[in-house]
């Protein structure tokens, strides 16, 4: 029987549970806290961002994977070091840590996607102009989902303090036809 470990507690992990017992898989949650989504399968409560805490879960599992982005690089990289087999791998991630180098590579692929630009704080206005204006989407590049980190904006002034924290991706309003 394959035992799969998952890193983070969430709803991506309790939807696994079901299809992991369907298919006859061992799976084991390593969960942020008690009350996690997938706390029904959470065999460990920790930090995921703490290596030591990481190896000690996945000792025992032949799979490790994640529900959430947020799972440093380096933490991975040092679990697979004891051979543990990690899907997706490490390095894709990179590419989900921060949606600026996401659109980056989706850029320099040639694959379609939204206007984008990235505004600093020394940055005049002029990359409103490049996704179209206002309104628009800002997005934190790192640590933002599911509506944290991310608003539709009228203004530079609604992401004043986001751009005290560093740069900011703005992407043009795409309107919502339909699901897909």
């Amino acid at each position: 029987m394959e035992k799969i470990g998952v890193i983070g507690g969430g709803q991506l992990a309790r939807m696994m549970i079901p299809a992991a017992i369907n298919l006859g898989l061992d799976i084991k949650v390593f969960a942020e806290t008690d009350g996690s989504s997938a706390s029904l399968a959470a065999t460990q409560v920790g930090d995921y961002r703490d290596v030591e805490q990481v190896r000690l879960f996945s000792a025992d599992r032949g799979v490790l994977t994640f529900d959430h982005e947020h799972v440093p690089m380096f933490v991975l990289k040092e679990v697979a070091l004891t051979g543990c087999k990690i899907y997706p791998a490490p390095d894709a991630l990179a590419l989900t840590h921060n949606k600026i180098v996401m659109r980056e590579r989706l850029a320099a692929l040639g694959l379609p996607q939204p206007l984008w630009a990235v505004l600093s704080r020394e940055d005049d206005d002029s990359a409103f102009d490049t996704v179209g204006g206002f309104p628009c989407v800002a997005k934190k590049p790192v640590g933002g989902y599911d509506g944290k980190g991310v608003r539709v904006i009228t203004g530079r002034v609604d992401i004043e303090e986001w751009l005290d924290e560093g740069p900011v991706l703005l992407e043009e309003k795409v309107p919502f036809v339909r699901e897909l």
